[in-house]
C-alpha cells in the first residue's frame, strides 16, 4: 500500500441533500483526465460499519445524497485501475463533502490509500450558514447549557435577549438572524419542526418544544441567507439539529453541573445599593447511552437531563406610604406631582376646566371608596428608608424555583446498504413557580405558575433506488401544551366587595384571584389580569423528496404536507382590571402639561375615580391550519469551476379553520370605513361552518431561488444568490385567521372616561354583562378578505479563501427586504389632534373601544458587511470567530408595535420608518477551544511525571461585543390625544458623547420638548441606543483516563462574564418623568459552575 498526494476535496455546504441528511459527491477521472464510467464507490461508516453503495454516470459523476453526518471511509474501484481509499473523514450536518478520486493504472491486488486536507471553501452551493460541531457543542460554557445558544456563532446572527418578544425568552435560545423577525426562525429537529407558535407569555413566541441536553446533540447547522428551494415555511432562519445516534461500541456519559450564589459576583446596583446577594441553586444532572442492539444494523441512544433552579428575587417596588394609607395624607409626595385637586370642585369645561387643592393635600376618609379601604390593608408596610421615602421603598425578596425533565430517545436501522430508517421521541416537562412584587394576595400584578409539556416524535426511511435515482420520505409530530396559571384558589373579589366582575359568576376553574389595581406612579395589586392561559399546539408533517441526477444535473424535487392545530384559552379581563391615572386629582384636566405634574393615580384610586381598565369573559379559539409546500431544485456543474443553484418553491399557508365552530365564541367585524355615513352594512359575522374560513387563500407564492460559486483559483471562491422566502404569519396562533374570540360571545370591554369626569367608581363594580349583546366598548377585530402572505428578499455577495493552518476567511455582503409583515392598528382612533378631548372620547365608532385591524402592511430593511475567520479543529485548537456591521430599518417590531401603543399616527404607518428593535449596529464574537499540547499522545512530555500533572488539560472560551440596541421613547406631556403614541417634538440628537454618558444621565432627556397644543409630535421611534454589550464566558477541564480503555472523567470549571462586567440594561425612556435617561439595571455579574462527568 503506497501513498498518495493529497487528493482535492471539497467540503460544501450543498442543497443536493435532504432536510437534515448530509452528502458525498464526486468525479473518477484517469490519468489522462478521461471521465471513468461505471466505477463502484462506496461510503463506510465508521461508527456503524454501515455500508452505502454508489456508481459513477456516463459523466464519471458519483453521488450519495442520503448519509447520515458522521465519520466515513470511501473507497473507489473500476476495472483496469489500483483500488484508492480514504480512511477517514467527518461529514458534517447539512453538508456535502466533495471528493474526486484520479485512478492510476495498476492491479485489484494494488491498493491506493488517500490522505486528504480538509478543504473548507464552498465552491459547490451558495448557501450562507454556519456548522455548529460535536467539540463546540459539548466543551463550550453555556449557561443553562442549551445547545441554542450557539447559533450565536453565526455572522449575521444576534441573541435574543432584548430583541422584541426575545426578550422573554433568553433561556429559550432566541435569536435574530439577518435582520428579521425572531418568530420567523424555524428549529428542525431531526427534520421535524422544533418551534412554537402558541407560547406566549413570559416564554416568548420562538420557544422550543423540546430541549434535548448539548450532550445528545450530534451537531446543528444554522443557515442564514440562500438556502435552498428544499425550505420554507418561515422566512427567518432555519436551525437544523442532527441528535446523537448509537454505533458499533457502547459509549455514554453521566454528569453533574452545579451553580451556587456563593460563587458569583453581586449586581452592580445590589452593590451600589447596598443590598444583599439574591439565592442562587443550579442543579444540572443527566445520563446519556448509545450503542448497537444488533451489529452493523439496529442502533439505539437515550438521554435524560434534570434541571432544578431556587432562585431568590430582589423585586424593588413604590408603594403608597402609611400617611396615605392610613390618612389619605399627600403632602409629602415628591414636588413635582405633589397637589392634588379635588375633582368635585371642578369650574368651566374643556380648556378652561380648573379644580381647587384639597386642603393640606389630605383626602379626608368620608371621601374614601369603600372597597378601595378594604384593599388598602393588603400593601405591605414600606421597609426602604423612612416614611417620607415615597418612591422604590419597599424591598421583596421571595424564591422561584424551575424544575425541568427533558427525555430523548433515537433508534436507527438498515435493512441493507440501500434502505435505511431513524426514529426518535423526546419530551419536556417543566414546572415554574414564580413570585410576584409583592406577598400574596397581593402580588403587585405578577406571579404565575407555569406548566410546560412538549412531545416530538421524527421518523424518516431512505432509501436508494437506483444509482442515480434516490428517496426520502419523513413524518413527524410535535404538541406542546403550556398552562399559565395564578397562585390563588379561589374567587376572592367578593371577599372585598368587588362587584360584577364577569367571571364571577361563571365558575368553571377560571374565577381564582381577585381584581387587578393599577395606580400610575405605585405598584400595582392583585393578580395577573390575562391569566389562567392556556395555550396548547399540536403539529403533523410529511415530506417526500427525490433526487435524481442526470449528466452534470442534479435535480431534486418534493413536497410537504403540516396540519397544525391551536387551543388557546385565556381569562383575560374576566376577573377585571382598573386603572389610576391621576387625571381626576390633576389641577386642569384637559391641559397635558397640568395632568403630567399634578394629580395622583394613588390619590385617584382612593377616591374610588376609575380613569380606565378592561373587564370580559374567557377568549380562545380551536384553530386548523392546513401549509404545503412544492419544490424543485437543480444543482448544474457548468463546468469545474463554476456550479449554478437554481430552484423554486411554492408554498399555500391556508387560513384558518375552526372546528366545531358553532360552539365557538369567534367574529369578525365588517368594517366599511371611517367615509362611510351610513353603518347599516356594518356587522358581526360568523362562520358559516368548519369549512369557512372567512376569507379568500393567496396562492400566488412562488419562491424562485437562484446562486453560483465560482472557483477563482485552488485557494478562492466567489460566491452570490437571491432568492424569495415566504412565511406564515407572525407565528402567532390567530394571524393567519379572519375570525377570532369576539364579541358578543366573547368580549374584552374597555372602559372608557374623560379626564373631566368618570363614568366608573370602584364601589358601583363593574358594569353589566352579557353574552347575547354587544357591549359599549367592546373590543372588535377586522380582517380583510384577502391578506398577501409575507415575504423576505435576500440577496448576497462574499469571498471565501483558504488561509494557512487549516483555516478560511469569508468576507461578504448580505442585505434583506421585508415586505407585507405583519401589523395590527387600531383603526378606531380619531386622525385630528386635540389639545383637550381625549381619544376615547372621539372614536369614530363611539359604540366600541378598539377596532383592531390586522393586516400585512409593513417593510423592513436590512444591510450588513460581514467577516468570518474559521479553523476547524485539528492539532488540539478549534477557532471561530466573526464579526458583523450592520443597519436594521422597519415600521414596527414584533411586539405589535411597541408593547401595543401602535405608532403616532396608526393611519399613516409611513412615519413610523425607523431605526429597528433589532438594530444593533457591530457584532463581534470569537470562540475557541484549545487542547494543551502536554500528556500522552500529545507534542510534548507525553510520559513521566510531567504528563501526569500536564496532561489532560483543556480551555477555551466565549468572547463577544456588540453595540447598543435601538430602543424607544415615550413623553408624558400628550398635547395630542390621538391615542397612539407620544414622543414629543424633536429638538436635537438623545444620543450624549461617549465622555458624558452616565448611568445616571445615558442620553440627553431635552431632546425632545412638547409638541404645541393640538399639534402631532414629530419624534420619530427608536432614536436612542441602549449601552452595548461586552461579554467573556470561559471554560477549564482536566479529563483522567480510568484503567479501562476509553473511559475517563472530566472535572470542569466553567465562568459566565468571567471579567464580572457590568453590561447595563436599557435607561428609562419615559421623557419628562424623573427618571428618564437612568439606568437601574444590569445584566447578571460573574456566574462560576462546576461540574464533573464520567464518560465512555
Amino acid at each position: 500500500m503506497r501513498n498518495l498526494a493529497v487528493v482535492i476535496m471539497m467540503f460544501c455546504l450543498g442543497s443536493v441533500l435532504f432536510a437534515q441528511n448530509s452528502g458525498i459527491q464526486g468525479s473518477v477521472i484517469d490519468p489522462t483526465k478521461a471521465v471513468v464510467p461505471n466505477a463502484s464507490v462506496r461510503a463506510i461508516n465508521l461508527d456503524t460499519s454501515v455500508a452505502a453503495q454508489a456508481t459513477t454516470n456516463g459523466q464519471g459523476l458519483y453521488l450519495f445524497p442520503l448519509l447520515p453526518p458522521g465519520r466515513y471511509r470511501v473507497e473507489c474501484e473500476a476495472s483496469g485501475f489500483a483500488p484508492q481509499k480514504l480512511a477517514e473523514f467527518r461529514l458534517e450536518t447539512g453538508q456535502t463533502a466533495r471528493l474526486d478520486f484520479e485512478l492510476k493504472t495498476g492491479s485489484i491486488a494494488e491498493s491506493i490509500e488517500v490522505s486528504a486536507s480538509a478543504v473548507l471553501i464552498n465552491s459547490e452551493t451558495s448557501e450562507v450558514g454556519q456548522v455548529v460541531d460535536s467539540k463546540r457543542i459539548l466543551e463550550m460554557p453555556l449557561n443553562g447549557r442549551n445547545y441554542l445558544q450557539l447559533a450565536q456563532f453565526t455572522a449575521g446572527v444576534l441573541p435574543g435577549g432584548g430583541l422584541g418578544v426575545g426578550s422573554r425568552a433568553r433561556d429559550e435560545g432566541a435569536f435574530s438572524a439577518v435582520g428579521l423577525q425572531i418568530a420567523q426562525n424555524n428549529v428542525l429537529l431531526d427534520g421535524t419542526d422544533n418551534s412554537s407558535r402558541t407560547s406566549g407569555g413570559p416564554l416568548g413566541y420562538e420557544a422550543q418544544q423540546v430541549k434535548p441536553p448539548v450532550d445528545a446533540v450530534a451537531e446543528f447547522k444554522v443557515v442564514t441567507n440562500n438556502m435552498s428551494a428544499e425550505y420554507g415555511y418561515r422566512a427567518g432562519a432555519k436551525v437544523l439539529v442532527t441528535t446523537k445516534s448509537g454505533s458499533n461500541q457502547f459509549h455514554g456519559s453521566a454528569y453533574e453541573f452545579l451553580r451556587n450564589e456563593k460563587l458569583d459576583g453581586t449586581n452592580f446596583f445590589a452593590n451600589r445599593s447596598g443590598a444583599k446577594k439574591p439565592s442562587y441553586r443550579q442543579n444540572q444532572f443527566g445520563t446519556t447511552l448509545g450503542g448497537p442492539v444488533i451489529k452493523n444494523r439496529t442502533f439505539f441512544f437515550g438521554s435524560y437531563q434534570g434541571t432544578r433552579i431556587r432562585t431568590g428575587q430582589s423585586y424593588i417596588s413604590t408603594l403608597p406610604s402609611r400617611d396615605i394609607i392610613e390618612r389619605g395624607d399627600f403632602s409629602k409626595q415628591p414636588a413635582v406631582r405633589q397637589n392634588i385637586f379635588d375633582p368635585l370642585t371642578q369650574t368651566g369645561t374643556g380648556a378652561t376646566a380648573k379644580r381647587s387643592p384639597f386642603a393640606g393635600n389630605i383626602i379626608p376618609q368620608s371621601r374614601w371608596d369603600p372597597v378601595v379601604k378594604n384593599i388598602l390593608p393588603l400593601y405591605p408596610t414600606a421597609n426602604i428608608g423612612t416614611n417620607d421615602n415615597l418612591t422604590n421603598n419597599y424591598y421583596f425578596g421571595p424564591s422561584d424555583s424551575d424544575d425541568a425533565d427533558q427525555y430523548d430517545f433515537r433508534g436507527d436501522h438498515n435493512f441493507s446498504d440501500k434502505h435505511r430508517f431513524f426514529a426518535r421521541y423526546s419530551r419536556r416537562d417543566q414546572f415554574r413557580n414564580q413570585n410576584g412584587y409583592l406577598p400574596y394576595p397581593a402580588m403587585g400584578g405578577q406571579g404565575q405558575t407555569v406548566k410546560l409539556n412538549g412531545n416530538n416524535v421524527a421518523g424518516a426511511l431512505s432509501s436508494v433506488l437506483t444509482s442515480t435515482l434516490f428517496n426520502e420520505a419523513r413524518f413527524g409530530y410535535a404538541q406542546f401544551d403550556t398552562a399559565f396559571d395564578i397562585p390563588f384558589t379561589k374567587n376572592m373579589n367578593k371577599d372585598y366587595g368587588i362587584k360584577n366582575a364577569p367571571g364571577d359568576a361563571i365558575g368553571d376553574g377560571y374565577d381564582q384571584g381577585w381584581s387587578l389595581f393599577s395606580p400610575s406612579g405605585f405598584v400595582e395589586m392583585g393578580p395577573r389580569a390575562f391569566w389562567p392561559n392556556v395555550n396548547n399546539l399540536s403539529n403533523y408533517q410529511v415530506s417526500d423528496a427525490i433526487v435524481w441526477q442526470h449528466g452534470k444535473h442534479t435535480f431534486k424535487f418534493g413536497g410537504e404536507l403540516r396540519r397544525s392545530n391551536v387551543f388557546r384559552n385565556a381569562a383575560r379581563y374576566r376577573r377585571g382590571q382598573l386603572a389610576f391615572n391621576g387625571q381626576f386629582t390633576s389641577e386642569s384636566p384637559n391641559n397635558g402639561t397640568s395632568r403630567a405634574n399634578t394629580g395622583n393615580g394613588m390619590a385617584d384610586m382612593l377616591l374610588g375615580y376609575v380613569s380606565g381598565g378592561n373587564y370580559g369573559n374567557n377568549q380562545g379559539e380551536d384553530i386548523n391550519n392546513w401549509y404545503y409546500g412544492f419544490f424543485v431544485q437543480d444543482d448544474f456543474k457548468i463546468s469545474s469551476r463554476l456550479t449554478l443553484n437554481v430552484g423554486i418553491r411554492y408554498e399555500v399557508f391556508k387560513k384558518a379553520l375552526f372546528p366545531n365552530s358553532a360552539a365557538q365564541s369567534v367574529s369578525r367585524y365588517l368594517y366599511q370605513g371611517i367615509n362611510v355615513a351610513n353603518q347599516a352594512d356594518e356587522k358581526f359575522v360568523y362562520p358559516t361552518g368548519d369549512s369557512d374560513s372567512g376569507g379568500t387563500n393567496d396562492l400566488n407564492n412562488w419562491a424562485p431561488r437562484i446562486g453560483l460559486a465560482y472557483s477563482a483559483n485552488a485557494k478562492t471562491v466567489i460566491r452570490a444568490g437571491a432568492g424569495t422566502f415566504y412565511g406564515e404569519a407572525n407565528s402567532l396562533s390567530t394571524e393567519n385567521a379572519n375570525f377570532r374570540s369576539g364579541p358578543p360571545k366573547s368580549a374584552d370591554i374597555a372602559l372608557q372616561t374623560t379626564p373631566e369626569a368618570t363614568s366608573y367608581y370602584v364601589k358601583d363594580g363593574y358594569p353589566g354583562f352579557s353574552t347575547s349583546v354587544v357591549q359599549k366598548g367592546s373590543a372588535v377585530y377586522v380582517f380583510p378578505d384577502f391578506r398577501p402572505t409575507l415575504y423576505v428578499s435576500q440577496w448576497f455577495l462574499d469571498v471565501q479563501r483558504n488561509l494557512p493552518w487549516d483555516a478560511l476567511l469569508t468576507v461578504g455582503y448580505i442585505g434583506t427586504k421585508g415586505t407585507h409583515l405583519h401589523n395590527i392598528r387600531n383603526i378606531n382612533l380619531p386622525q385630528t389632534p386635540s389639545a383637550t378631548v381625549a381619544a376615547n372620547q372621539r372614536y369614530f365608532r363611539p359604540q366600541f373601544g378598539a377596532i383592531s385591524l390586522h393586516e400585512n402592511s409593513l417593510n423592513s430593511s436590512y444591510n450588513s458587511m460581514t467577516a468570518k475567520v474559521e479553523k476547524r479543529f485539528s492539532k488540539g485548537l478549534t477557532l471561530l470567530s466573526s464579526f458583523t456591521w450592520s443597519h436594521s430599518i422597519d415600521q414596527g417590531n414584533e411586539d405589535l408595535l411597541d408593547g401595543g401603543s401602535g405608532g403616532v399616527t396608526p393611519w399613516d404607518m409611513s412615519r413610523e420608518r425607523s431605526n429597528s428593535n433589532l438594530d444593533r449596529r457591530r457584532a463581534f464574537v470569537l470562540n475557541s477551544v484549545y487542547e494543551l499540547p502536554f500528556g500522552k499522545n500529545r507534542s510534548y512530555l507525553s510520559s513521566g511525571p510531567a504528563a501526569a500533572v500536564l496532561g489532560g488539560w483543556q480551555v477555551g472560551g466565549i468572547f463577544s461585543m456588540q453595540s447598543g440596541l435601538a430602543i424607544g421613547h415615550s413623553f408624558n406631556v400628550n398635547n395630542q390625544n390621538l391615542g397612539g403614541a407620544v414622543r414629543g417634538d424633536w429638538v436635537k440628537s438623545p444620543n450624549l458623547p461617549s465622555s458624558e454618558r452616565t448611568i445616571d444621565r445615558w442620553f440627553d432627556t431635552g431632546f425632545v420638548v412638547a409638541s404645541a397644543p393640538g399639534v402631532v409630535s414629530n419624534a420619530g421611534r427608536n432614536l436612542i441606543y441602549a449601552p452595548g454589550r461586552t461579554n467573556l464566558d470561559i471554560m477549564v477541564s482536566r479529563s483522567f483516563n480510568m484503567p479501562r480503555e476509553g473511559h475517563y472523567i472530566q472535572f470542569r470549571f466553567e465562568s459566565f462574564n468571567f471579567a464580572n462586567h457590568a453590561n447595563f440594561g436599557s435607561p428609562n425612556t419615559a421623557v419628562g418623568t424623573p427618571n428618564a435617561g437612568k439606568i437601574t439595571t444590569a445584566e447578571d455579574p460573574r456566574r462560576i459552575q462546576f461540574a464533573l462527568k464520567y464518560a465512555f
